[in-house]
């Protein structure tokens, strides 16, 4: 936990202070862009444990609205700023809050009923195979050259694999858990349309940024969990526990790390995390929570993570040259 803090305390001072370096790779990056895998790789396992005491979408309210609270008082206690131009975004920006976090967050509490920690893992490494087509698509600096397509349908082999039922949560398998296998997928799905939607905002203060988009998300998801599943539950102590854990780590203070990341490192290198969290997710599924890994996982994870490496080979060149003490 002091390690987190010390992580957040430099960000907060990078966002503030505005240092950032143009996209050159420091010792520093490495262990931000390292600790964020690890975080993020974990968050499956909270998950998986939150989901004993709770229902999916209070689970994914109670995440957002106290990494919404954070997040908005230490904007406001730096000046409250958002658009830095006269052009605004608010259409655009309202659509990011819901797909960055709320909407991504809700599909995967309610997939994990259905599929292990494992598989939720290694589906969020398919984000940067969405990131590619739609980059194209959308007409931005991304261009789909023959290595990153071959990368491309490599990766995309590899998600299809992901869809053996050996990937589900019991030996049942029933239309349920496809249902929760594709909302992990369409989860990756929602963080790579993310990506591309704010590549096209104007001007913006980054911790504006993430208050804004935290603040759209909660209003999202508790106003889907009355609907769906009624007034919030009572919850334990552990689980309540285990709620503001998400919404610190893996939401709060992972946010603002990762716009440092994106703002001093660049998007490409924040990829990175696509090759650590899989991994992590299934090694601590397995020993926290005794998830028998099928020969069809390390299949699916070695095509996946070959299929995005093929893709992004030559920005991770660059990276790796571009890498100073």
């Amino acid at each position: 936990m002091l390690f987190a803090q010390s992580l957040y305390i430099y960000s907060m001072k990078a966002l503030v202070e505005g240092k950032f370096l143009d996209n050159s790779i420091h010792t520093k990056h490495w262990v931000m862009v390292s600790s964020l895998g690890v975080v993020w790789g974990s968050t499956f396992l909270f998950i998986e444990l939150a989901l004993q005491g709770i229902t999916p979408l209070w689970l994914t309210s109670a995440r957002i609205v106290f990494a919404a609270v954070v997040t908005s008082v230490v904007w406001l206690a730096y000046g409250g700023k958002l658009f830095t131009t006269n052009e605004k975004a608010w259409g655009r920006l309202g659509l990011i809050g819901i797909i960055s976090t709320a909407l991504p967050f809700q599909l995967i509490s309610w997939g994990q009923q259905y599929v292990t920690s494992s598989f939720a893992g290694l589906a969020m490494a398919s984000m940067p195979l969405f990131v590619l087509p739609l980059a194209y698509l959308f007409k931005t600096n991304e261009s789909l050259d023959v290595k990153k397509f071959i990368g491309l349908i490599i990766g995309f082999v590899g998600i299809i694999i992901l869809f053996s039922p050996d990937f589900s949560s019991s030996k049942d398998v029933s239309p349920l858990t496809t249902l929760g296998k594709f909302a992990c997928i369409a989860a990756a799905f929602c963080y790579a349309s993310n990506s591309i939607l704010m590549r096209k905002l104007p001007g913006i203060d980054p911790i504006g940024l993430a208050a804004i988009c935290l603040l759209v998300g909660s209003i999202w998801v508790v106003l889907w969990a009355f609907a769906i599943e009624g007034a919030p539950p009572k919850v334990s102590t552990d689980t309540l526990c285990i709620l503001i854990l998400l919404g610190l780590l893996p939401t709060a203070i992972a946010n603002f790390i990762r716009v440092v990341l994106i703002r001093e490192a660049g998007p490409v290198f924040l990829g990175i995390t696509n090759y650590i969290v899989p991994l992590w997710a299934a090694m601590i599924g397995a020993l926290v929570l005794n998830e028998t890994l099928p020969i069809e996982f390390y299949v699916a994870a070695v095509i996946t993570i070959t299929g995005i490496y093929i893709s992004q080979m030559k920005a991770l060149r660059a990276l790796v040259k571009s890498f100073k003490r």
